[in-house]
């Protein structure tokens, strides 16, 4: 037998013991370090081992901290990897009904002339979804359910809302596709949440269509998200409706995700925004960090604000112990790493579509005609420029980078952001937080599960 090439070995406050976490199988134990020689050797013979050392070796087999001589790991995780990535039982669409928004974000990604009726981009991109491309859509909808195919939406924008009766309608059309072809359908919206209370239907109507979960943004406590986060043209704020919208989603039964997107300007006044959220009596609603990112062309003037993910992990790591401490449900569980799936972007039966019947690969290029992969509603007829962006999309993966597949945080990392490596950085993949946060995450699950042990045995 031979150690995993995927193991993690650190030392705790008690010399005798170590913690051990294999970032393949995600499993942690906590071993004596009179032990640990098993796992700092290449090869060992199970057969010549004592009975209480072959116990201990089947201990960490279970975990995958131990495998078969034979065992080739690397191809574990390639099988692994691409079984997710080629399960076809799930279409995952994202779609926009509308790229108008009605906010001016100062690092926003999507930055055309956008007006608010007609079209934008002098007539290069419908503001609304017309007719004719909603009947592409389910039309499209209707053909791969018949495969069998669960749908899953993200509803997305733009700001979505402001086309909300176009997102309810297709919502009643295709739940009503889905139920006849005895298939699952589910979805989810990303909106910036300032329309959620502006009439008091729209969050049941938001139920009523089966969107279960909702991600909204707030930037920081009032002052500093009203400066980051302003109303289109007359630059008003928009914190207290987006509280308010909040406070609804929760009251409606909602599942709903708040985003905080932090750079230089806003990193020193997350913790601000907690107890707001406290004082609120919303420490029960998922709250995590985003890291602004400069995505495309129009970003370039935001750069030096953008910060590098070892600092983004420094703060994530703060904060994920702020949280445990104000008793925020986001706290009460260790961020903790799991096996990374694929994007949606690297998959097939999944695309983002805008309203101009444009499909796109990944939701930063959305608008963007030169990086459409065709029409929803001519899939037959898409020019061999386009299918070669799609297969380009299709056909990356981290196991092409000689320094990705030397890695121990592979099957948590798996290359990270496949936008980032390969029209960012040009071929280079971009590591994720994980490699500057990993041991301080494993260790807080460690502690957590060391104190549950202790109140267990306490209550026995």
């Amino acid at each position: 037998m031979k150690p995993s090439v995927y193991n993690f070995v650190w030392s705790t406050d008690d010399p005798e013991k170590a913690i051990i976490f294999n970032s393949l199988t995600t499993a942690l134990a906590e071993v004596k370090t009179s032990r640990i020689d098993l796992l700092n050797i290449p090869q060992f013979d199970y057969a010549f081992l004592p009975e209480n050392e072959r116990r201990f070796v089947d201990e960490l087999q279970r975990g995958g901290f131990v495998v078969d001589d034979t065992a080739d790991e690397l191809r574990m995780v390639k099988f692994a990897y691409n079984s997710d990535k080629y399960d076809s039982s799930l279409a995952r669409l994202v779609i926009a009904p509308t790229l108008a928004c009605n906010f001016a974000c100062s690092y926003c990604f999507e930055r055309p002339d956008q007006s608010d009726k007609g079209q934008i981009g002098q007539g290069k991109q419908n503001v609304f979804m017309t007719d004719d491309i909603k009947q592409d859509l389910l039309n499209y909808i209707e053909k791969i359910v018949k495969t069998g195919k669960d749908i899953f939406v993200t509803w997305y924008g733009g700001e979505p809302l402001l086309a909300k009766e176009i997102i309810f309608d297709l919502s009643q059309s295709i739940i009503a596709i889905t139920e006849k072809n005895k298939v699952e359908y589910s979805a989810g919206m990303v909106t910036n949440g300032y329309l959620l209370s502006e009439d008091p239907h729209t969050v049941q109507n938001l139920k009523k269509n089966n969107i279960k979960f909702i991600h909204v943004t707030l930037d920081g406590p009032r002052e500093v998200h009203d400066s980051r986060r302003m109303l289109k043209g007359s630059k008003g704020p928009t914190f207290d409706r987006i509280l308010e919208g909040i406070r609804l989603l929760k009251a409606n039964g909602i599942e709903t995700y708040i985003r905080v997107n932090i750079d230089r300007s806003n990193i020193d006044n997350v913790s601000r925004l907690l107890d707001v959220l406290k004082e609120n009596d919303l420490s029960d609603v998922f709250i995590y960090l985003g890291q602004v990112i400069p995505y495309t062309a129009g970003c370039k003037s935001y750069e030096s604000s953008c910060i590098l993910t070892e600092e983004f992990s420094r703060t994530n790591q703060a904060f994920y112990k702020n949280l445990n401490l104000m008793g925020f449900e986001a706290g009460r569980e260790s961020f903790y790493p799991r096996f990374a799936r694929a994007c949606d972007a690297n998959r097939t039966n999944a695309f983002v579509l805008d309203p101009d019947g444009d499909m796109y690969k990944c939701w930063t290029e959305i608008g963007n005609k030169t990086a459409s992969i065709g029409k929803i509603g001519d899939l037959t007829r898409q020019n061999e420029e386009k299918g070669n962006r799609e297969i380009q999309w299709l056909s990356w993966e981290p196991f092409e980078y000689p320094d990705c597949v030397k890695c121990k945080m592979l099957p948590i990392c798996m290359g990270g952001c496949t936008h980032q490596a390969m029209f960012i950085n040009r071929g280079r993949p971009e590591c994720k937080e994980w490699k500057y946060g990993l041991e301080n995450y494993v260790r807080s699950k460690f502690s957590s599960l060391k104190d549950l042990r202790a109140a267990s045995s306490k209550s026995c």
